[in-house]
């Protein structure tokens, strides 16, 4: 069995925390660069610290710095090096025209095909997603993998193997083998254990702490 932790980041540092922001940059270079708030940091160190998260054996993360800066407190307790990889990045958002879709947090979920000008569609992130994952269970069967990555990205991903039964105030309800997996908006972080076999989804299940209490991070 292949155990592999799809782990979404901790808590960012908000916009509202920027008082001018002179760039030319793109926005999606501008959110990759986000850093984690200081309640951020603390909750990834605490995290990392879990017994859950000990004897992992390689450690994947997204391009961004929030995701990396999650993990490296795994990295440095485990003497691990992190695998960059930009296929597992947050959904590309694109242009949302709020009076055009007003639902559009619903919409992706429910529409795996719905995508704003210059955006990304739930399937194209779940298939470039799928990629990277499949690469790790071909290449480290049998081991402890933790995936550091984001809440889009990793919930799409999730839609490959679960039924979608719907979004309520936020809150997304995931359905796996017949029981509920997922009932809640997504905490920052947020832990998914997924169990495979070859490459077969035997098990999924969020596990939860006390002391790290729901943020969206947001």
């Amino acid at each position: 069995m292949t155990t592999i932790y799809l782990i979404r980041h901790s808590i960012r540092m908000s916009q509202s925390d920027i008082e001018t922001y002179n760039t030319n940059q793109s926005d999606l270079l501008k959110n990759e660069k986000i850093i984690l708030s200081v309640e951020g940091e603390k909750r990834a160190e605490l995290l990392c610290k879990k017994e859950e998260l000990s004897n992992i054996d390689v450690i994947y993360t997204s391009n961004c710095v929030r995701t990396l800066q999650t993990a490296k407190y795994l990295m440095y307790n485990q003497n691990l090096k992190a695998n960059i990889d930009e296929r597992l990045n947050e959904r590309k958002s694109g242009t949302i025209n709020s009076k055009k879709y007003s639902d559009c947090f619903e919409r992706q979920y429910y529409d795996e095909n719905f995508k704003t000008e210059g955006g990304e569609s739930q399937k194209d992130v779940k298939e470039r997603f799928s990629k990277v994952i499949d690469e790790i269970l071909d290449k480290y069967d049998g081991k402890r993998i933790a995936v550091f990555s984001h809440g889009y990205a990793i919930t799409f991903y999730l839609l490959k193997y679960c039924k979608f039964l719907g979004v309520f105030d936020n809150r997304l309800r995931y359905e796996f083998n017949g029981k509920i997996a997922f009932d809640k908006s997504i905490n920052a972080p947020e832990l998914f254990k997924l169990t495979f076999d070859g490459k077969v989804l035997k098990d999924l299940e969020v596990i939860e702490f006390d002391d790290i209490p729901f943020n969206s991070g947001v």
